[in-house]
């Protein structure tokens, strides 16, 4: 009688640790995948990038050498949301960068983005932006925000505090003048962000939130054993 006694409970525990060492390698796989997006100080919500050399962009044609630069204003609402301000134009503020035919930037692409920008007042569009004939000049492949009118001066708000992230950009000229950051489609590291611009959507739990994910598993498997035992 003891021996059988035992047995379902062996069988309710090991389909428990089964459950949840698969919880605890999906979340670490989710932290593998995005988990290395980095948060922006709040010492960095205002600031600018330019193609001059070590501004952290790369471009071609007259944006080269400093005649493109791309500045942002951030500020937290302390509400849950988050305003956001980009401001394209030539280096010093001259007119060079008004040539731009449109420009894009990087989102975080496990949020769901529908409706975000409805209401902004400008021509927007949210997918996955491939390099080929209509984009390339762009290094890689981009999940992000459009702005497909040329628009140089945006501001919205959203519920997404901004990370670390990529943009794109493509002239009005014949021979297709690009810009984008020197760190395009790479993941942000280290303590110089210089290759990288302020972009929104933080969704991804940061570590010190996913080790407590894990430890509330294990709590939830440490209390169903005692259920058991009792």
């Amino acid at each position: 009688m003891s021996s059988q006694s035992k047995g379902p409970q062996l069988v309710g525990k090991s389909k428990l640790t089964y459950c949840v060492i698969t919880v605890a390698f999906a979340l670490l796989g989710v932290s593998s995948l995005y988990g290395d997006s980095v948060s922006v100080d709040s010492t960095d919500f205002t600031g600018s990038r330019t193609s001059a050399p070590g501004g952290g962009i790369t471009a071609t044609g007259p944006w080269a050498d400093g005649g493109f630069e791309l500045s942002w204003n951030i500020a937290d609402n302390q509400d849950g949301t988050f305003f956001y301000q980009y401001k394209i134009t030539g280096l010093g503020g001259g007119t060079l960068a008004k040539d731009v035919k449109y420009w894009m930037m990087q989102l975080t692409p496990t949020i769901d983005w529908t409706g975000v920008f409805d209401d902004v007042g400008f021509s927007t569009e949210v997918g996955r932006f491939k390099k080929g004939k209509k984009n390339p000049g762009m290094p890689g492949d981009l999940f992000g925000l459009k702005f497909d009118d040329g628009t140089l001066e945006v501001s919205f708000v959203t519920d997404y505090a901004p990370e670390w992230g990529s943009f794109y950009a493509q002239g009005k000229g014949k021979n297709g003048d690009d810009a984008y950051n020197i760190g395009f489609g790479t993941d942000p590291t280290g303590t110089d962000f210089t290759n990288w611009i302020a972009v929104d959507g933080v969704s991804v739990p940061e570590p010190s939130t996913l080790i407590l994910l894990l430890s509330g598993t294990g709590l939830l498997a440490g209390a169903a054993r005692f259920r058991k035992k009792t």
